[in-house]
């Protein structure tokens, strides 16, 4: 008899049952293409809610990664998909014109939206997507010089925020360096906004280093893969 029968004369209530765990669901790691768009702009959307291509809506952001898909680049879309649904996305390999043939390509439209929306010319990023392209010359279709093809750059790493800290970005960040390193690339290459610490450190744990620019480091990480 415990101590709880001979305090009260009485049996103690069994103990509550403990929950079993639920088994971890399978994660499979495939490539997008653009029937997965729709998934896409929903993750992007609530991934990055205060960026400038968010605050224009999920058409922009959508024609902005068809773009990726469709336009004069050597791409590669990997999704992690778990229980049917995607959970997280990367965009990697040689872009031309990645924001600056987007916002060309697209300017009537985007013209439009920013008329609609007169208070996002006043935002930094805005003026950094403008910049791009005044100072692209170059034509869309333009092979890229045969130094850049060394170095594979990721343009994009979204995750849905039901799945983050699962993960699942450094899953994907180890699946596009295994294809950069099969492929016989030098580095790779992305730039990340300063403030976002989480991704930074994503970043760093996985062996990447900060590229500082010539008025202090602005957001661009490099990580060398001896395929030199």
């Amino acid at each position: 008899m415990d101590a709880g029968s001979l305090a009260n004369g009485l049996p103690s209530p069994p103990a509550p049952a403990v929950p079993p765990r639920k088994a971890p669901m399978p994660r499979q790691v495939r490539v997008l293409d653009g029937s997965d768009l729709p998934e896409i702009t929903r993750i992007h959307m609530v991934a990055f809610p205060g960026s400038l291509l968010t605050a224009l809506g999920a058409d922009a952001v959508r024609r902005l990664y068809d773009w990726q898909l469709r336009g004069p680049h050597e791409v590669v879309a990997l999704g992690v998909v778990i229980g049917g649904q995607v959970a997280g996305f990367c965009f990697g390999g040689i872009f031309r014109g990645a924001v600056s043939g987007f916002v060309r390509t697209n300017r009537w439209f985007l013209g439009r939206r920013m008329l609609a929306r007169p208070g996002l010319l006043l935002r930094r990023d805005t003026r950094v997507w403008l910049m791009r392209l005044l100072r692209s010359g170059q034509s869309l279709r333009a092979p890229a010089p045969a130094t850049a093809v060394r170095s594979f750059g990721i343009l994009a790493i979204a995750v849905d925020p039901t799945f983050q800290g699962s993960g699942i970005g450094r899953l994907l960040l180890e699946e596009l360096e295994q294809l950069a390193r099969r492929a016989g690339f030098a580095g790779l290459h992305l730039t990340v906004h300063p403030d976002n610490e989480p991704a930074v450190r994503l970043y760093e744990r996985a062996g990447w280093r900060r590229v500082p620019g010539a008025s202090g480091w602005a957001g661009t990480m490099a990580k060398d893969l001896g395929n030199a």
